[in-house]
């Protein structure tokens, strides 16, 4: 698009002051991709004598995106180090839609000049898996004598899936500690289709800098069960040093699954309370395989730094909790913070064996209690209709708000909550528009 505005900023860029082409780069910069017609003139000012010039023309490049990458390319040809610095960082700018420009930043990484180097793989990165065609460039630049572009490389070939997992591996015996931390890295966002990395992940959690110990720990995970081979090298992981390794090893036993799950209840009783919370909520992962746990999760009910998410474990166990009833139901009362809810939920999820602690509590409760029984009903399903009696009763409770959570849990037992259908006929009258609305959602429940 061309207007009066940017004909005049693309004639300033031609002025005899540098200040005057600078500010016109500038506001051609903010108009973005509006700007898209002053693309060549801001090429053109890539070549700029005033350093200053050629920053700013660069970095509106980048803003108007897709429309500026021929003129990009073009630059890319030109022996000056700066200009395609700055070519290459709008393209890094651009991303993905820089796609057409991947096989001339690939031949950037074979430039003599480092810096360069370095910008081509940052470039390449940003783009991600459209970038694909430059895999061979950056297999070599894993090679590089400049650690900065070692890295940059690693980073770029973790969008590339599983053809990079070859190089990667390789390079996670870099001298260079952070470039076997990005390699690492960028095997675990490569996920599944990373499963031939195991082997060599499982070498790099020994390594001697905590950083990668920890990151390659966090990529077994991300791999998932295809990573059960490291599931011991994982477990010894647990007593590592380091707290950050320890809560890495815990939450990737959490994503293998089920054959770590006596490794990670020996890990409830960590010192350190993240440790103990990854451990927790990679038992609840799990699931119901995780059951020899509940009473280690049970007792971190008292814990005040992970008694949320050990019931948030014990939901996710289920019916394989019940031992957990009593204490779930003493945590269900306490009015602090958000362990209430969570315990009322897991309660639901456990079902059958705690309907008769749940039905005390709706008649013996306060208001708070009543509330958190009354939502653990909801997320009972068929078993609360064991409860019908006390919750046809909460229809006529004083609060409006335990007569609407009444009416919603006999509106999900359905069919089974006919005992409390003249309760709901008169609930039709409450004074709450909420109750009338889920007393005859339950009515037509329970009519079919």
């Amino acid at each position: 698009m061309t207007t009066p505005e940017i004909e005049r900023l693309i004639e300033r860029l031609g002025d005899k002051d540098p200040s005057v082409r600078r500010s016109a780069a500038e506001a051609l910069g903010k108009l973005g991709s509006q700007a898209s017609s002053a693309a060549p003139a801001l090429g053109k000012a890539l070549r700029d004598d005033d350093p200053h010039v050629v920053f700013d023309a660069g970095f509106a490049l980048g803003r108007i995106g897709t429309a500026s990458v021929p003129v990009l390319i073009d630059s890319l040809g030109e022996k000056s180090v700066h200009l395609r610095q700055r070519a290459l960082d709008a393209i890094r700018m651009i991303g993905h839609r820089a796609v057409d420009a991947v096989p001339s930043v690939a031949h950037q990484l074979r430039d003599t000049a480092g810096e360069i180097r370095c910008y081509a793989a940052e470039a390449l990165r940003k783009i991600g898996r459209a970038a694909k065609e430059a895999i061979p460039e950056l297999m070599m630049a894993l090679k590089d004598e400049k650690v900065d572009v070692r890295r940059a490389a690693a980073e770029a070939l973790g969008d590339m899936g599983a053809e990079a997992v070859g190089p990667l591996c390789n390079a996670l015996k870099d001298d260079d500690p952070n470039v076997r931390f990005d390699a690492a890295y960028a095997l675990g966002r490569i996920g599944p289709a990373a499963s031939g990395a195991v082997p060599a992940l499982m070498d790099s959690v020994k390594d001697d800098v905590d950083s990668v110990r920890y990151i390659a720990a966090e990529a077994l995970g991300n791999i998932g069960p295809a990573a059960e081979v490291a599931v011991p090298v994982l477990t010894k992981a647990l007593k590592d040093a380091g707290s950050e390794v320890r809560a890495a090893a815990a939450k990737s036993l959490g994503r293998i699954g089920k054959g770590s799950v006596q490794a990670l209840i020996g890990t409830l009783s960590d010192e350190d309370a993240r440790v103990r919370r990854r451990a927790v909520i990679a038992l609840g992962r799990i699931g119901p395989d995780a059951k020899e746990a509940v009473p280690a999760l049970t007792e971190l009910l008292d814990d005040t730094a992970v008694r949320t998410q050990a019931a948030d474990a014990l939901r996710e166990v289920g019916s394989a909790a019940s031992s957990a009833v009593p204490k779930l139901i003493e945590a269900m009362k306490d009015e602090t913070g958000d362990i209430s809810r969570a315990a009322s939920e897991a309660l639901g999820a456990i079902g059958s064996a705690a309907v008769s602690s749940l039905r005390k509590a709706l008649a013996d409760g306060n208001t708070h209690v009543k509330l958190r029984a009354l939502n653990a009903f909801t997320h009972m399903g068929d078993d609360a209709a064991r409860a019908v009696t006390e919750l046809a009763a909460c229809l006529s409770d004083e609060d409006e708000r335990i007569r609407f959570n009444a009416a919603r849990a006999l509106e999900k037992v359905g069919p089974e909550a006919k005992p409390a259908e003249s309760a709901l006929h008169a609930a039709l009258q409450d004074e709450d528009e909420d109750v009338r609305y889920w007393a005859g959602e339950a009515l037509k429940r329970i009519s079919g």
